[in-house]
């Protein structure tokens, strides 16, 4: 495609993926289960499955028809998320946080500065990647068996930032492929992120997906930032784009410490609501 209406052929690999991620994102409008239901391939059993993981997962009562009607319409739902303080914030975090992961949109030009030819750098920026994708997977599953959130994310970010320090501090041409391995596995944390999003903003339904969405697109902002921080001028050592991923992540893992905070006040005042109330059997909290 090099040259193809005067575009080089990195700018139609952009333009390609993201004309077939925005008819995906279309076609999903119709394909995926609004609820379950009203979703009519799912058989009865499965609808009540469904529905109660969705009890046990946000703490109501979906047969209540208040959560289906008129609580749960999409622009209840709509100003429901939009007025909630924890969505903003969840949403300027993720901001931040995507801000500090901008570097993988130039990985390849981070793996150049080793040193070696064009081949040689393509082959050695997947590896990181490999190692990503492994403990992503683990880190994900291990959160969801114990039940946590904020370590889960923050440890992986505090890797890193260690990368970035590395990457920063030194020419070092095997101390800098560490650094690109570490600051690969932020990513395994940061895939945590849009789960807590959902189960910390959990009712109604129609609030959730509004909260969901909102923090994702919002986040983008971050990319429009990330693309301006790794200029060729602060080549080869990019000191300066290290030290913005760094202070944009710091301030994340800030404010993710804040908000389990919180999560854990509202846990308690569930609590001593369920004490005051004579309930016996433990009923849903925030994960934290």
């Amino acid at each position: 495609m090099q040259g193809n209406l005067g575009r080089a052929a990195w700018r139609w690999l952009f333009f390609i993926e993201g004309a077939l991620t925005i008819a995906v994102a279309f076609l999903a409008m119709f394909i995926l289960p609004d609820f379950p239901t009203t979703t009519r391939w799912l058989s009865p059993q499965e609808r009540r499955l469904a529905l109660w993981r969705m009890e046990k997962d946000g703490g109501l009562n979906l047969s209540d028809q208040g959560v289906l009607g008129a609580e749960s319409t999409q622009r209840s739902g709509l100003w429901q998320a939009l007025s909630d303080w924890k969505v903003w914030w969840l949403a300027v975090a993720l901001a931040s946080e995507v801000i500090a992961v901008s570097f993988n949109a130039f990985f390849p030009t981070l793996t150049a500065t080793l040193g070696f030819g064009r081949t040689e750098t393509l082959l050695l920026a997947a590896p990181p990647w490999f190692m990503t994708a492994f403990a992503a997977f683990f880190n994900a599953r291990h959160s969801d068996k114990v039940g946590e959130r904020f370590f889960h994310i923050a440890i992986p970010l505090a890797i890193g930032i260690i990368g970035y320090i590395i990457a920063m501090s030194t020419m070092n041409i095997v101390a800098r492929y560490i650094s690109l391995f570490l600051m690969a596995l932020t990513f395994s944390g940061y895939v945590v992120i849009m789960t807590w999003v959902s189960n910390s903003i959990p009712r109604p339904p129609a609030k959730r997906a509004v909260a969901v969405a909102f923090v994702s697109c919002f986040s983008q902002l971050g990319n429009i930032a990330g693309s301006y921080i790794f200029p060729s001028g602060w080549g080869p050592t990019y000191r300066k784009s290290y030290a913005i991923c760094i202070a944009t992540q710091t301030v994340a893992i800030a404010m993710f410490w804040v908000f389990s905070r919180h999560l854990r006040y509202l846990n308690g005042q569930l609590k001593r609501s369920e004490c005051e109330n004579g309930i016996q059997k433990k009923g849903f909290r925030y994960l934290l």
